[in-house]
């Protein structure tokens, strides 16, 4: 990837001026004993040179400016006012621009508010809901659909009160409304020694094994421009991978100590190699992770049926080092208790960690071999803790302070075109707790359970 060229979105300035309460005025109430909904208006300074003030979009390609994405405020845009002292709440609705560029902001506060009191100011009001962060995994991969969906701005700020009656509220201080997202243009090519344009119908940016952005299916293009949400923060010296769907073909592209900011436009020129399909085991490297693995000791694409005449037998969940990894079972071993898990004598050594094994009757219910074709593989196992939580990251998953979730995104790789069953309930891990409970993955999080407690197996293979 060439050197990011970094475009500035200069952050989004309102000065917010006196609000009138014309139409809620109290007689003979002093504002501390003020009650009830409070109106509010102010105006809404016109955007500088360069400020990216919302909300249409306009990219720069000629001239001094080029390089640069303006946005501009339009008339209908809500800001979404909320007052922490006393939970009061206002959707502020931006009046038509004047001429200058400035507009009136106008709403109705849901009670009074007092001088001092601290606000948050939040654009889009749809940002306040959970299901934002959604948008940013499906994509059109147009600056239309930013422009549209995901222009996302937070702004702190203080309340003062004015008026004879206490009636009018401005703000002390100027409101920044800081954008939360950054914007990266791809220009997608292959990497050949004269590089050709890759018209791709799907792409997914990834900060290690975690989605950051992607799009839904679009139609075949060489240009996407994707918004990453960094609210959280901005991303800083991280391993980047980009996949491309280019007809039937999967293109990666990765890069280590990627920094990316929120409020600035990044523009791209990614050249990348296509993973090729079928390959050997010994040749997997983290690219491959998510594929299938078949009987015959080779690996194939995820995600579809596998060719004709060919067994799949897991998900390539982890790779440690080229030709080193875990497989992932398409379906549960028998249901047992940990105590018979622990009873099973044969062990085995898995990149430093010791693999409990299932014995040949714990394995009957899974299909009858312990070899892929030539290629030297372990026995089936149960994984440590660790080793399900990255290969479930790995797959799509999230880890936290509560625990780990497994979700539609690992169950779709063991479950399309490949025939597994999806993960469900409860399963153990061979990591011990204490010396009567062992790990086991109950509702969504890591359980101390008795080693009595029968519950599932979902094996892994090591190679």
């Amino acid at each position: 990837m060439k050197t990011f060229r970094l475009f500035s979105m200069a952050a989004l300035a309102l000065a917010m001026a006196a609000c009138s309460n014309e139409d809620n005025e109290l007689e003979n109430v002093t504002p501390a004993q003020q009650q009830g909904a409070m109106k509010f208006t102010a105006t809404l300074a016109a955007p500088g040179s360069g400020a990216t003030t919302r909300t249409t979009y306009t990219e720069v390609t000629e001239g001094d400016d080029a390089g640069k994405i303006n946005v501009a405020w339009k008339a209908g845009d809500e800001i979404f006012l909320y007052d922490e002292s006393n939970n009061a709440e206002c959707t502020a609705t931006v009046g038509t621009p004047a001429a200058d560029g400035s507009a009136t902001i106008s709403g109705t506060f849901s009670q009074y508010v007092e001088a001092g009191h601290n606000i948050t100011a939040t654009y889009p009001v749809s940002a306040v809901n959970d299901d934002f962060n959604a948008k940013f995994a499906s994509q059109a991969g147009t600056i239309a659909y930013i422009q549209d969906n995901l222009d996302y701005r937070i702004g702190p700020s203080t309340i003062s009160v004015d008026g004879d009656q206490g009636d009018q509220a401005t703000l002390a201080t100027a409101l920044q409304m800081e954008s939360q997202i950054a914007i990266w243009k791809l220009t997608l090519q292959d990497n050949a020694a004269t590089p050709a344009a890759l018209s791709a119908t799907k792409v997914t940016i990834k900060n290690g094994p975690t989605v950051i952005a992607a799009t839904t299916d679009i139609s075949a293009t060489s240009a996407v421009y994707l918004a990453l949400n960094l609210k959280i923060g901005n991303i800083s010296g991280a391993d980047i991978t980009i996949e491309a769907t280019v007809g039937s073909d999967i293109y990666i592209y990765s890069a280590s100590g990627v920094s990316l900011a929120k409020g600035n436009y990044y523009q791209s020129t990614v050249k990348m190699k296509a993973l090729a399909y079928p390959v050997t085991l010994s040749a997997v490297t983290a690219d491959y992770i998510g594929s299938v693995v078949c009987s015959d000791g080779n690996v194939y694409r995820a995600k579809t049926a596998v060719p004709d005449g060919k067994t799949a037998v897991g998900i390539l969940g982890k790779v440690t080092e080229t030709g080193h990894g875990l497989i992932l079972a398409l379906k549960n071993a028998t249901v047992q208790n940990w105590n018979t898990i622990n009873g099973w004598t044969s062990v085995d050594t898995y990149a430093g960690t010791t693999l409990k094994l299932l014995t040949d009757a714990a394995r009957s219910s899974l299909p009858k071999y312990t070899t892929l074709g030539t290629t030297n593989v372990s026995n089936w196992a149960v994984a440590q803790k660790s080793d399900y939580e990255a290969i479930f990251t790995n797959l799509g998953s999230t880890v936290n302070n509560n625990g780990m979730t497994y979700d539609d995104n690992v169950n779709a790789y063991i479950t399309t075109g490949v025939g597994g069953t999806a993960i469900s309930g409860d399963f153990w891990s061979a990591t011990e707790y204490n010396s009567g409970s062992a790990w086991d993955f109950l509702s969504n999080r890591w359980s101390a359970s008795s080693k009595t407690g029968n519950y599932n197996v979902r094996p892994v293979l090591g190679f």
